[in-house]
């Protein structure tokens, strides 16, 4: 059993988990994949995106801040839509590695057991099964962890885009003020900072139990 197909097909699997995390794309839109993300990658945009939502919501409470203080709104908007920008396509990225990549799971997960079902010896076949189910249940945690934190990331950042496109459209103090309490609970986002994380500290106990090269 080769360490490619193994490190290969949890990858695929990998990618398809956070495609289905972020907002899907299209059915029509998906194309043939043509890259593969290794799970190193994807494991540094997920902490790349934690940073960028971070950002988000620092330059969105000094957007607020200025608006209290009767200040010039322009340059904190300037500075929370570039902030905003960035993250969107941080999201956008991890939901292009997703969707690249899992049109190809299929495959190397059928390549993988038809190489341990081909192993002569019966008992290097039993190990190989049972560390074939061991990893599995590792990236089941990955996609626990990814469901969880769904549930708080998807509309925290839905919030962000409609923030976005209402000052964008009326940047005033009466309209800041008008989401107040919504950019108040924003402020408030340890706890989906939390839940990437904990995704980000599954890969790693993945990683290091995947077969190395």
């Amino acid at each position: 059993m080769r360490t490619e197909i193994n490190i290969r097909t949890m990858t695929c699997l990998l990618a398809g988990v956070l495609a289905v995390w972020v907002q899907q794309a299209p059915a029509g839109t998906e194309e043939k994949p043509t890259v593969m993300v290794s799970l190193s990658q994807l494991n540094t945009e997920i902490r790349t995106l934690r940073e960028h939502l971070a950002r988000t919501i620092a330059a969105l409470e000094n957007v607020k801040a200025a608006a209290n203080k009767d200040a010039d709104l322009s340059k904190p908007f300037a500075d929370f839509s570039s902030a905003w920008t960035e993250f969107d396509a941080q999201v956008a990225k991890v939901r292009q590695h997703g969707i690249a990549t899992r049109a190809r799971a299929k495959e190397h997960w059928e390549a993988w057991h038809t190489e341990l079902i081909e192993m002569q010896n019966p008992k290097l076949r039993d190990k190989a099964e049972k560390r074939y189910a061991s990893t599995t249940r590792e990236f089941e945690k990955i996609s626990e962890k990814v469901a969880d934190a769904k549930e708080d990331f998807a509309p925290l950042e839905a919030d962000l885009k409609d923030i976005h496109t209402y000052l964008q459209t009326d940047l005033s103090k009466e309209a800041i003020s008008s989401l107040s309490s919504t950019i108040w609970k924003m402020g408030n986002q340890a706890h989906t900072d939390g839940k990437l994380a904990d995704i980000s500290k599954q890969i790693d106990r993945t990683l290091s139990k995947l077969p190395q090269s």
